[in-house]
């Protein structure tokens, strides 16, 4: 039986690898979740069992150590997302010669899997790392994993915030925060993203790069066989749908845009939450209407040429939206992004 360190740079050779097949990577990240269970005692579970272990935050749910556990076995989006953050370190080392990188991973669950992999294949010297999370019960076992692979001479803290609200000591070189659901519902994907992205170096990365909410009117059982034999796993620009009606962007969340769109919200006495400004679309003249429904559709700028498309991970799902049904043709719509303890797409008829 190879070292636990070995065997962790065993699994970041294979997970970097473009020439891993599908069955490699998630024979591989399964192998991760398993070590990472014995050596840390949070088994991944789904966790959909009434927000059991869920901590309901100011600004989203801060979903169960197991259940953050179980999004690690997703393995195209945990690829698409490591291969993201090795080539944003790789550029953050070229942009800021001779510096200690500082890297905040925010919301890194009980395994820190996008970020754990990768530590060596860097010298401890070349990084400082915060991983933060709300949960206490994930950062004790991040901690013994972080022995369990041998990795206690890393410059690498656990940290117990919310990271809606935390202020780091310093300017951050790369910050990572994975805390969504598809059409960023539920978790505080933008309020963590407003929060961190200005507290960055001028330089910085932030990962996700982009994420990109529309809307549009699809045939979603025949498409969905389509694309699902069609996965890449991220390498190039996200590929469009000839069989959708697009019917535009509803948000488009990056780093620079989260604290100017979160200034621009309006309180909606109606509704009693904050709001972002709202889009307004049309329905268009379908000519044959028939199986035709609302979706919302999410795409992922990991970093770079890294992306996560249409059906390629649960959080790019497309997430239907019945409030619209039964589509009628020239009726205008209004949708907004609703802020708070349950972020959600709200819909409106104008």
């Amino acid at each position: 039986m190879p070292e636990p360190r070995t065997q962790l740079e065993d699994i970041s050779a294979v997970l970097l690898a473009q020439s891993s097949s599908p069955r490699q990577l998630s024979k591989t990240l399964e192998h991760f979740v398993q070590l990472c269970d014995a050596a840390g005692g949070i088994g991944p579970d789904p966790a959909f069992d009434a927000w059991a272990g869920d901590s309901f935050l100011a600004d989203g749910v801060a979903i169960a150590p197991q259940a953050a556990a179980h999004c690690a076995r997703d393995y195209r989006r945990s690829v698409v997302f490591i291969r993201g953050v090795y080539a944003a370190i790789e550029d953050a080392k070229r942009r800021f010669p001779n510096e200690t990188l500082h890297i905040l991973y925010a919301g890194c669950g009980p395994y820190a899997t996008l970020l754990l992999p990768l530590l060596t294949r860097f010298d401890p010297a070349e990084l400082d790392v915060s991983l933060l999370d709300i949960h206490q019960h994930s950062l004790d076992s991040v901690d013994a994993i972080l022995k369990h692979f041998d990795l206690a001479h890393y410059n690498a803290r656990t940290i117990c915030a919310d990271a809606c609200t935390y202020r780091h000591p310093c300017s951050l070189h790369l910050v990572v925060s994975e805390t969504m659901q598809k059409s960023l519902e539920q978790e505080p994907q933008f309020a963590v993203t407003a929060q961190l992205a200005p507290q960055l170096h001028e330089g910085g990365i932030f990962i996700p790069g982009k994420i990109a909410v529309r809307l549009s009117l699809a045939q979603i059982d025949e498409e969905q066989e389509q694309i699902l034999d069609t996965v890449d796993f991220g390498n190039g620009a996200p590929h469009s749908n000839s069989d959708h009606y697009d019917l535009g962007s509803v948000l488009t969340l990056t780093p620079e845009a989260a604290l100017p769109l979160l200034q621009a919200a309006v309180f909606h006495e109606e509704h009693g939450q904050w709001e972002l400004p709202p889009v307004v679309f049309e329905i268009p003249a379908l000519h044959s209407p028939a199986g035709f429904t609302a979706e919302l559709f999410t795409r992922i700028q990991v970093y770079g040429a890294h992306w996560l498309e249409d059906y390629d991970a649960e959080i790019t799902l497309p997430q239907r939206r019945t409030d619209l049904s039964p589509l009628v043709a020239g009726e205008r719509w209004e949708i907004g992004y609703q802020l708070g303890g349950y972020p959600r797409f709200d819909i409106r008829r104008v």
